[in-house]
């Protein structure tokens, strides 16, 4: 994920969510993110636009990110 942070940083906010904080489980439930990991890609509104479960290649969600920010 760092790799991806430091590609696309100038457009894409990452956030990360330690799922073992309580305070957080909140935020895990509200977008559906069950297990992890998870990603959840948001819009600018705080939409999810696509979720990702489960261990992803950095290829594969550089393939989703160019697909959406396009």
């Amino acid at each position: 994920m760092d790799g991806l942070e430091a590609e696309y940083g100038e457009q894409v906010n990452f956030v990360r969510l330690n799922v073992e904080i309580p305070a957080n489980e909140s935020i895990q439930q509200s977008y559906g993110l069950r297990g992890h990991p998870a990603v959840a890609i948001l819009d600018a509104d705080g939409a999810m636009v696509q979720g990702v479960f489960g261990a992803e290649t950095a290829e594969n969600l550089r393939l989703i990110l160019d697909e959406i920010i396009r």
